[in-house]
């Protein structure tokens, strides 16, 4: 009788705490202006970073006033969309009663938000990458004006040059986000960064800015998450192996690792059908294709189209004459797991299946197969 009540209350307090681990969250309320008499805003989360019974809270206008309110496991990172047409940058929400001022006529701002984080934090957070924002606005302003001038396209050669010049200031900004995080450990706005910056891909530097935080950053609910989305996403680094993928081609046939075996190189590239850049770009691939494909080169296409556009996908293949070998993961299940976000990506493969490169340009690839196959 004696053991059976000892295990009796050890079941109950066992209960007890997972029930208050699943309890533990803080009720917040957004008050918020906007220069609209009516409407519909929606408050919008990174749904992978929160418990699966949170979802967007849509909240009514009225006389230029919103009110939004709920509960969550700690602070977040979010966006505010009103209508079709505008959202907000994202910014920190935090636990209680915060306000916050939108105008609509200023798309991808941050709206001026009252709490402790964007308050206080932001306008350090800010200064500190002052330097790298400037760098960022004049090179974005650049690009934009011989976007123009060429009539909405780019050359190849000036792409080629503008990625090398992004991928400077990208690796940039993460080394300041690591001199930040070490600086500041608690930084809700590090934290969130980080977790944005892996919606584009995972890379190595990301490992230390992770570690660089505090446990209660790194044990909280979004910090578990990153910390499984980092783990998932060095497998797709340059000297890991590529991953064997649950998707088939168009005959059902599924994808194998053979693949790679009988080329000296294989790009594979990762696109869908409603995305402008992937398709822009496979004008280029065809040129390298026919280039090269006697020689030793191959392409594997892998497409996360939805499973309600598949007749997109086949479309596109058959007109476009896509002549290499096409894959899809349906709905992007796969992607999505190795934290492949951004489309069009690429990665290099040897005859191994090693990754040799990611994100190639197409100028560059063209430089490394004519060198390898002089």
């Amino acid at each position: 009788m004696k053991n059976y009540s000892i295990l009796l209350t050890a079941l109950i307090l066992t209960t007890l705490n997972a029930l208050g681990q699943n309890d533990k969250q803080f009720e917040f309320k957004i008050d918020g202006t906007i220069n609209a008499d009516t409407g519909t805003v929606t408050l919008q989360f990174l749904t992978d970073y929160i418990p699966k019974n949170n979802s967007d809270i849509v909240a009514k206008v009225k006389n230029g006033k919103f009110s939004i309110s709920g509960y969550l496991p700690e602070p977040q990172s979010v966006e505010i969309g009103f209508g079709d047409n505008y959202l907000t940058s994202d910014f920190i929400i935090e636990k209680g009663l915060q306000t916050i001022s939108i105008n609509i006529d200023s798309a991808r701002q941050v709206p001026v938000v009252s709490n402790n984080t964007m308050q206080n934090e932001y306008p350090r957070y800010t200064a500190f990458f002052k330097q790298l924002t400037i760098k960022r606005n004049l090179c974005d302003q650049k690009y934009n004006s011989i976007y123009k001038l060429n009539n909405y396209t780019l050359p190849e050669d000036i792409r080629f040059s503008m990625t090398k010049e992004l991928d400077i200031l990208y690796k940039e900004q993460d080394k300041l986000l690591l001199t930040y995080s070490e600086k500041n450990p608690n930084s809700e706005i590090a934290f969130w960064t980080l977790v944005r910056l892996m919606g584009w891909g995972y890379e190595p530097i990301f490992d230390s800015i992770y570690n660089s935080f505090s446990d209660q950053l790194k044990n909280g609910y979004a910090g578990k998450v990153l910390n499984t989305k980092l783990m998932e996403g060095k497998l797709l680094t340059v000297g890991k192996y590529f991953p064997l993928m649950s998707c088939a081609d168009i005959n059902s046939k599924p994808f194998t690792l053979d693949l790679f075996k009988d080329s000296r190189f294989t790009l594979v590239d990762f696109w869908y059908s409603g995305c402008g850049p992937c398709r822009a770009q496979f004008n280029s691939l065809k040129n390298l294709y026919n280039q090269f494909s006697t020689k030793g080169f191959e392409i594997v296409g892998i497409s996360v189209d939805r499973a309600t556009d598949k007749k997109k996908w086949e479309d596109i293949i058959i007109n476009d004459k896509l002549v290499w070998q096409q894959y899809w993961d349906i709905d992007g299940k796969d992607v999505h797991r190795l934290s492949i976000n951004a489309f069009p990506t690429n990665f290099l493969i040897d005859h191994t299946g090693k990754i040799i490169a990611k994100n190639i340009s197409l100028g560059e690839l063209e430089e490394v197969l004519s060198r390898s196959f002089k």
